[in-house]
């Protein structure tokens, strides 16, 4: 389960990067301003698509058959980017490769939430999710260092396919989640499942988080981290610092900071949920102010880079706390569609931020930014005192 979720993760990790970095002129070469602009909308444009479908579906089908399709949709999807020279064939890959891993969290994280000891539930989920991170960090290092449009070629088909023979092998292993098993009448099955798994308790039954409440925050914290971080770690980059090595450093610094915040998180985030979103969106808003008030100094690098690693940190554990947070206030029944449904919200703001900055100056930029943070910083403060700690919780909700 965690080689499937992790290698399928970081597949997406990769394809999420592609974008900028071809933006940046990487792949085939510099683009224009508007086809930048173009570039860096596909994977906001169709990760939605990915999300919202395969959310449903995952409920209906299962969490393991919505594994193996997406991965033949994203895998067709890097072949396609791997062989393109031109700008059609890499908007056709891009579309095809974002619309498969926008797919492959939500089962992700159903599966990982349902199949795990509760004591490790957060854990695994905050790890699981940093894979994202990994593998952004991991493409875009590698396309720092090989400069040669060939060679980055070579080294992602190696890469994807590396990844492919992990989740192929994986997959096939894979059991289906026990919950959605016994949900739908396959007792037995469910049954044989869980006494594979290390799971000892069920966990502590609690009324569930009025629904309303639940989406305010979930869509409130989410269109605050998944905004500010794809502005900063992959638009700011192409549209402030012009030059493809600067963009590229940029990605590869913002993706490190994140990838340690997830394993800085991890242990933090299994002591609580409501303690720790507050922290985690309150600090990220202090570092953005931090940012937002050294704006004439970020073009010196060796200012702008240690801002932008702290940030990416505070991001990451926002991040964590969602991915958490999202599987963990909904039902099983309901529980990929729930999901998909919370992340039409960021993934609808985020193309329109990623337009609306395009010819804004750099204190502006910043300021999106600052405002995104203390959106989420205030939803943090409304579910600190409002919402249930899910720390200990059933996640099946049994009526009564």
């Amino acid at each position: 389960m965690l080689m499937s979720s992790a290698s399928g993760l970081t597949f997406w990790g990769m394809v999420g990067t592609l974008g900028p970095l071809a933006a940046a002129g990487s792949i085939i070469g510099v683009l224009p301003h508007n086809l930048k602009v173009l570039v860096l909308l596909i994977g906001p444009l169709f990760v939605p698509f990915g999300n919202f479908l395969m959310g449903i579906f995952t409920d209906i089908i299962g969490r393991k058959k919505i594994f193996l399709i997406t991965m033949v949709i994203y895998g067709a999807g890097i072949v396609i980017i791997s062989l393109s020279y031109t700008f059609l064939p890499l908007i056709l890959g891009l579309m095809l490769a974002e619309f498969g891993v926008g797919g492959e969290e939500i089962p992700s994280l159903s599966l990982v939430a349902e199949d795990s000891p509760i004591s490790g539930r957060a854990k695994w989920l905050t790890i699981i999710s940093d894979f994202d991170n990994i593998g952004s960090a991991l493409i875009a290092g590698l396309f720092v260092v090989i400069v040669n449009s060939f060679f980055d070629r070579i080294v992602l088909l190696i890469a994807a396919s590396i990844l492919i023979v992990i989740m192929v092998f994986s997959r096939i292993k894979l059991p289906e989640s026990f919950k959605w098993e016994v949900l739908h009448g396959k007792l037995k099955e469910g049954e044989k499942t869980r006494s594979e798994l290390y799971i000892d308790t069920n966990g502590v039954t609690v009324k569930k988080s009025s629904y309303k409440l639940s989406f305010f925050v979930l869509m409130s914290i989410a269109i605050s981290q998944y905004a500010s971080f794809g502005l900063m770690a992959y638009v700011i980059g192409p549209y402030e610092f012009p030059g493809a090595f600067q963009d590229d450093m940029i990605i590869f610094v913002a993706l490190i900071g994140a990838s340690a915040g997830g394993f800085i998180a991890a242990p933090l985030i299994t002591r609580g949920r409501k303690k720790y979103t507050l922290y985690s969106y309150g600090v990220g808003f202090l570092s953005t102010v931090l940012i937002f008030a050294l704006v004439p100094y970020l073009h010196d690098v060796i200012i702008f880079y240690p801002l932008l690693f702290l940030n990416m940190i505070m991001s990451e554990f926002a991040w964590a706390s969602r991915t958490t947070l999202e599987p963990e206030l909904v039902p099983t029944a309901r529980r990929g569609t729930f999901i998909g449904v919370v992340r039409l919200a960021p993934m609808i703001v985020y193309p329109i931020l990623v337009y609306l900055t395009s010819n804004v100056s750099l204190i502006v930029f910043i300021a999106i930014n600052m405002g995104l943070w203390l959106l989420g910083f205030i939803a943090a403060i409304v579910w600190h005192i409002y919402g249930i700690e899910t720390a200990n919780v059933n996640i099946d909700y049994p009526e009564g």
